[in-house]
This record gives structure tokens, C-alpha cells and sequence, in this order.
């Protein structure tokens, strides 16, 4: 056995729309359109507050669910779910 250690393994790389803080206190986002792309499996909770939203571009991921919580987002124009492994939509998208 060599006495070389591994590298430790990297941490999947998180981002956060903002903290659970900033909106907490009102903060707003001011992005109309917002992509999501790569390999994507879950949204987070966060997204949905995001309702100012026109474009959602979450095409190209691992998606094999929407949370009703999508409609949420009443002022988006265009959804990109190109892509995905998506089963079902829930009925929420029609409110949309």
C-alpha cells in the first residue's frame, strides 16, 4: 500500500438564488429570465418566490418532476423544459 493519500472527494457544487436571510427580510430579485442547465435533478424552494419571472429556462437537466409550487410564477411568458426526464407536469403549469 503506498502511503499517497486521495484528494478528498469535491463537494457538488450548490448555488443559492439568495439566502433564506435576504428574503426573509423582503429582499427581491430583479432578473426577468433565469436559466438552470446542466445536470440538474431537483429545484430548490427558492425558485418558486422568484414570481416576477418571465422566462425559465430549465432545459438540458435530469428533471423528472414539477412541484405544483410552478404556479406560483404567474407573470412567465416562456418555460423552456426541453430535455428532461419529466413523467408528468403537474396541474398547476396550466395556471400559468
Amino acid at each position: 500500500m503506498s502511503d499517497e493519500s486521495c484528494p478528498p472527494p469535491v463537494a457538488p457544487k450548490q448555488s443559492t438564488i439568495m439566502s433564506l436571510q435576504e428574503a426573509a427580510t423582503g429582499k427581491k430579485s430583479h432578473w426577468a429570465e433565469l436559466e438552470i442547465t446542466g445536470r440538474v435533478r431537483h429545484l430548490g424552494s427558492s425558485l418558486w418566490r422568484l414570481s416576477h419571472l418571465t422566462g425559465l429556462y430549465i432545459n438540458n437537466n435530469l428533471l423528472t418532476a414539477l412541484p405544483p409550487d410552478i404556479g406560483r410564477l404567474q407573470r412567465l411568458e416562456y418555460l423552456n423544459l426541453s430535455r428532461n426526464q419529466l413523467r408528468t407536469l403537474p396541474s398547476e403549469i396550466g395556471t400559468i
